[in-house]
C-alpha cells in the first residue's frame, strides 16, 4: 500500500484507489462517524465507513492518506436554480438579456458554484435552452462546473411568471414561455423534451418579482397542470412547479409534480395531500431573506418588496408546518439576482432558522436532494458504487452550518472522483487549468442520469 502524508492534486487523477483515512465521515444520511475512512476507485465510491472495518482488500494496493481532523461529505445539490441570473432586479430585465450574454452568465455562475462544494444542480428556468447546453459542455469537460439536471423555459400562462415585456414585444426565446389550455401544453411539453430538457419547470401561481401576477394567484386550472405533469411523465421527465398560491400547491400535489417550489402558502388540506404523494417541498428560503435584507439597497420593485413583507409570516410557518409533518424537504437556493451564485450554502443556514436541525439541513442538499431530482441511485451519500462527488472540509457543519458558505474551509471538491474545485485545487499547477475536450459519446457515457 503507498503512504502519503498529506493531500496532494495529482492523488485524484492517478485512478488508482485513493484511501481517505482516519477521517471524519458525514454519509448524507447517518450522523458523524469518527475515525472512518472513504475509498474512492475510478470515479465512484468503494467504502465509507470506519477505519477499522475497511476491508484489507481495499486497503492493499491503495495510497491512504491521513486526513486527521478533517470531515468528508457528498458534494452539495441545489435543486433549484438559475445560472443565467445575474444581478436582475426584475424578471423583465431577466427577458430583456440575450441568449449570448445569458449563455456568459451561466458559464461564469457555474464556476462559481462547483468552487462553493455544489457537484449538482438542478437547473429550473432558462433564456432559450442554456441550461441543456451548459449541461452538455460540463458533461464534456469543455468548460468546468456543476453536474446539471436542466429545464427549459419557464411554462407559463399569458400574464404568468415568464410574461413581463410590453405586450407588443416579442421574446419567443426569453425566460418564460407562455401557453394556454391543454393543447398549447403538451405542444410545448413536447417541444421542450425535444430540445433535450431533464425536467420541466410549470409555474401554476404569481410570483413577487412579475408586474401582473402577485403570489397568492393561480395561474394556470387544474386541468392544464394535470395534462403538463401528466404529459411530461409520460414522457420520463420530471416536474418542479413554482406554486406559491394555496391552490397552486393542492393543483400540484393533485397532478402528481415531482418537486413544490417555494409552497409560500401551505395549510392542513395541503399538508394532508403532500402525505399522500412521494412529492418533495423545495422551500427557496433564499427567495425571501434576500428581498427582506438587501430589497432596500437594492431598489427591488415595490410590488416586489412589499409582497415579502406579506408572505414572510406565510412562508416560515408553511416551511415549519412542512417540517412538523415530516413532509421531504430539498434545499434549492434560487440565487444570482440578489444573493449571487457561489453563495447557495446559504439556503442551509436559513432552513436551520426555520426549524430543520443542522443534520436535516445537511441531508435536504445531500440524500433528498438526490431524491427530489431522481438522482437518488448516483449521488447524494457516499455509498458504495455511487458516484464520488464529495467535500472535504476543515470544520463540522453540525456545530455551525454557515461552515460551508466558508470556501477557504473546502479543502477539496471532488467530482466523479476527480480534483473541481477547493483549496487543494488552487495550489494545482496552471497547466491542468487548460482542459482537453472530449468526445460526446465519451461525455454521454460518464454522465450521471
Amino acid at each position: 500500500m503507498g503512504t502519503s502524508s498529506s493531500l496532494d492534486h495529482a492523488l485524484f487523477s492517478r485512478g488508482e484507489r485513493l484511501i481517505l483515512d482516519n477521517c471524519r465521515l458525514l454519509d448524507g444520511l447517518q450522523p458523524i462517524v469518527e475515525k472512518a475512512a472513504v475509498v474512492v476507485h475510478e470515479g465512484k465510491i468503494a467504502y465509507a465507513g470506519s477505519a477499522r472495518d475497511l476491508p484489507e482488500k481495499l486497503r492493499a494496493g491503495g495510497t491512504a492518506v491521513d486526513l486527521t481532523g478533517l470531515l468528508v461529505m457528498p458534494g452539495l445539490i441545489d435543486c433549484h436554480a438559475h445560472l443565467v441570473y445575474n444581478g436582475f432586479r426584475n424578471l423583465e430585465e431577466v427577458n430583456r438579456c440575450s441568449i449570448e450574454i445569458a449563455t456568459l452568465n451561466g458559464m461564469l455562475n457555474a464556476q462559481k458554484v462547483i468552487a462553493a462544494g455544489y457537484t449538482t444542480i438542478r437547473d429550473v428556468g432558462t433564456i432559450g435552452n442554456v441550461a441543456v447546453t451548459l449541461r452538455d459542455a460540463i458533461a464534456e469537460k469543455r468548460i468546468p462546473g456543476p453536474r446539471i439536471v436542466a429545464s427549459g423555459q419557464v411554462i407559463c400562462s399569458t400574464a404568468g411568471v415568464g410574461d413581463t415585456l410590453p405586450p407588443h414585444w416579442s421574446a419567443s426565446h426569453g425566460f418564460g414561455s407562455m401557453v394556454d389550455g391543454p393543447i398549447e401544453m403538451r405542444k410545448e411539453i413536447r417541444r421542450q423534451i425535444r430540445n433535450g430538457v431533464d425536467n420541466i419547470k410549470l409555474a401554476a401561481s404569481g410570483v413577487e418579482v412579475g408586474p401582473y401576477a402577485y403570489t397568492w394567484m393561480t395561474t394556470f386550472s387544474q386541468e392544464e397542470v394535470t395534462v403538463a405533469i401528466e404529459e411530461a411523465h409520460r414522457w420520463g421527465r420530471s416536474v418542479a412547479v413554482h406554486a406559491q398560491s394555496y391552490d397552486s400547491v393542492k393543483f400540484s400535489l393533485r397532478a402528481g409534480a415531482d418537486t413544490v417550489e417555494h409552497g409560500t402558502r401551505l395549510d392542513e388540506e395541503s399538508i394532508r395531500m403532500f402525505k399522500e404523494t412521494t412529492s418533495i417541498l423545495v422551500p427557496t428560503l433564499c427567495t425571501l431573506y434576500s428581498v427582506l435584507e438587501l430589497g432596500a439597497k437594492l431598489n427591488l420593485m415595490r410590488k416586489h418588496r412589499e409582497e415579502m413583507a406579506v408572505n414572510e409570516p406565510l412562508w416560515l410557518k408553511s416551511t415549519k408546518m412542512a417540517h412538523d409533518a415530516g413532509i421531504p424537504i430539498a434545499a434549492g437556493g434560487d440565487l444570482g439576482n440578489r444573493y449571487p451564485h457561489g453563495t447557495n450554502a446559504r439556503e442551509l443556514e436559513f432552513l436551520v432558522r426555520a426549524g430543520l436541525q443542522p443534520l436535516e439541513a445537511i441531508r435536504a442538499a445531500t440524500s433528498v436532494a438526490a431524491l427530489a431530482i431522481k438522482r437518488q441511485e448516483t449521488i447524494g451519500t457516499l455509498k458504495p458504487d455511487k458516484v464520488a462527488d464529495l467535500l472535504i472540509v476543515d470544520g463540522d457543519p453540525l456545530r455551525d452550518i454557515a461552515v460551508l458558505q466558508d470556501q477557504s474551509r473546502l479543502v477539496a471538491v471532488v467530482q466523479a472522483g476527480e480534483l473541481a474545485a477547493g483549496r487543494l485545487a488552487q495550489r494545482e499547477p496552471a497547466a491542468r487549468a487548460a482542459m482537453p475536450g472530449v468526445s460526446r459519446d465519451s461525455a454521454a457515457a460518464a454522465r450521471v442520469t
